[in-house]
Formats: structure tokens, C-alpha cells, sequence
């Protein structure tokens, strides 16, 4: 069965798509979602929603499908065409347009891999997109040949809880050498954030889980971490409410908002290591939630 491309006119991550899909020789479909296949893709969109990103301002384009999987936004199209499923997990849909390309997970994919990730995103920049990469400490050794490439513009880091508490939400040991390597070279890229979500974290290793929110004394340790792994405590950093309403984690919607008013007994845990933390406004049920 051949792929489909949906795309919509005028957009040049679309047309870039569609080039790979050209010179690779590969038989596919195209429908112009916002046009002629408008039919087709509301079609399609019913079928698949649970697996289409909608963002803020709609469905981020291109899309490619095939019997696989559904490959949505410039990155995941991108790696898909080039390498396969080599690059599952070190990209997902985005939220940035024009220059911008986000989405990229560096800490989300198998570092075996990361000669082909690295090559995605060569490709991307030579293309005049401007990268915007999440890491949230691991791959640590990959991270520091995207940074001494100059491959992305912008790194956002996320801090999801102290380091004693990765495994049991990742499934993943996390030493504290990866994390302090990965945190010393977060402020050497163009643009840099430090940030966490305040939200339930799983606890331990029961079954089933047992989840509760971070406390303040906890986001004072993340950010004892980053001021003692930089030995600097002038970085950003910024603290997320969480809303359960939006978390992908079934468990997690039980709980009560974390709302920004209750955010201000955190951040002064927080600035007495970091003194420029902040609170973000907004809701943010966080990444993998």
C-alpha cells in the first residue's frame, strides 16, 4: 500500500517531505488536507485520532502515514524517510513554525543510533530551520555532539524530578555523571532553559504505582543540582503547573491542579540555589504525563 502524505499548500516542510518522498523513488499519496483532500484527511483524522497531535492552533502538517505508523510534523517525517524506525523516540510532533523546528527529543531515542539522529538534524539546519532540542539528562555523550556540531539553537532541559527518583519514572538509571555532564553543557548552547513540571511523580518501584506530587524541598534539590553541577546559580529556570486534565497518564487525573498561586512556596526552595526562577503562568501537564 503506498504512503500518504498530507500537506497543505504554500507550506515548505510539506514540499521538503515530499522531495525525499521524490528522490527516494517511494510510491505515495498526496492529499491536500486544507483543499481538494480535505474529505480524505477528515476521513483519516476520524480513524486515527487518538494517534494525530492537535496543538493549540491545529494539526501540525506534514503528516505521513504508511502501514506502520502515522509520522507527523518535519522531524518525524524526516527520520522516518531517511533511516526507518532507527530514530523512534528522538522526535514527536512540535509546536514551533516558521524558522522553528521543536520536537526533538535528544534524551528520547537509542544513542546507538545517534550518527543517523545527528544526521536528521544536519540536514534540517542546512535546510535554514532554526532547532529547538529537549533533553532531560540522558544521552548525555550524544548531547555533546549536538552541541559541538552546532546543530540547535535552543535547548530546553527538563528536570522531572531529583535524580534519586529517575528510575522509578523512567525505568531508567540515570548516574549522577550523565545528568551533571548534561547539565554543565545545557548553557553552552545559544539559547538555554532549565525547567520542571510540579506535578505527581511515580514513588518507588510497588505495583501498582503509587504517585505524589513533587514537594518544595524536592525542587530545591533539583535546583541545588544544577547550580552545583554549572557552579553557577544565575540560570533560568522555570516552574510548570501541572494540569491533570491534560495528562496522558490515566493515574495522574485524580489529582488537584497544581495552579501557579501554589507554585510561590516552590519557587523560594527554588531561589535559594537558582535566583532567577520563575513561574510560568499557564498550565503544562508536562512531557510523558
Amino acid at each position: 500500500m503506498p504512503m500518504k502524505l498530507f500537506s497543505i499548500a504554500g507550506c515548505t516542510r510539506c514540499q521538503m517531505v515530499k522531495r525525499y518522498l521524490d528522490e527516494a523513488g517511494l510510491d505515495y499519496q498526496e492529499h491536500d488536507a486544507m483543499g481538494s483532500g480535505a474529505e480524505a484527511f477528515r476521513a483519516f483524522y476520524k480513524q486515527n485520532r487518538p494517534r494525530i497531535f492537535r496543538g493549540p492552533e491545529g494539526v501540525e502538517f506534514p503528516l505521513l502515514a504508511d502501514d506502520e505508523g502515522i509520522y507527523q510534523g518535519l522531524g518525524m517525517a524526516v527520520a522516518r524517510l531517511k533511516h526507518g524506525k532507527a530514530l523512534a523516540g528522538f522526535f514527536r510532533p512540535g509546536l514551533l513554525h516558521g524558522q522553528w523546528v521543536d520536537g526533538i527529543d535528544v534524551s528520547g531515542g537509542d544513542p546507538r543510533q545517534g550518527e543517523a539522529f545527528l544526521e536528521v538534524l544536519a540536514e534540517l539546519k542546512a535546510a535554514n530551520f532554526r532547532l529547538e532540542a529537549h533533553s532531560d539528562g540522558r544521552n548525555a555523550e550524544l548531547l555533546e555532539q549536538v552541541l559541538e556540531r552546532d546543530l540547535i539553537q535552543r535547548l530546553v532541559m527538563e528536570l522531572r524530578a531529583p535524580l534519586r527518583c529517575y528510575e522509578a519514572i523512567t525505568g531508567q538509571a540515570l548516574s549522577s555523571e550523565e545528568m551533571a555532564k548534561s547539565l554543565s553543557l545545557a548553557p553552552r548552547f545559544p539559547e538555554y532553559l532549565f525547567y520542571t513540571v510540579v506535578a505527581p511523580i511515580r514513588r518507588g518501584k510497588e505495583d501498582p504505582p503509587r504517585y505524589d506530587y513533587l514537594t518544595p524541598q524536592e525542587i530545591g534539590e533539583i535546583a541545588a543540582l544544577i547550580k552545583e553541577a554549572t557552579g553557577d546559580k544565575t540560570h533560568p529556570y522555570l516552574l510548570k503547573p501541572f494540569d491533570p486534565t491534560k495528562a496522558r497518564n490515566k493515574k495522574l487525573r485524580r489529582f488537584e491542579a497544581m495552579t501557579p498561586s501554589r507554585l510561590f512556596k516552590y519557587r523560594s526552595a527554588a531561589r535559594r540555589h537558582l535566583v532567577k526562577t520563575e513561574i510560568q503562568k499557564n498550565f503544562d501537564a508536562g512531557c510523558d504525563l
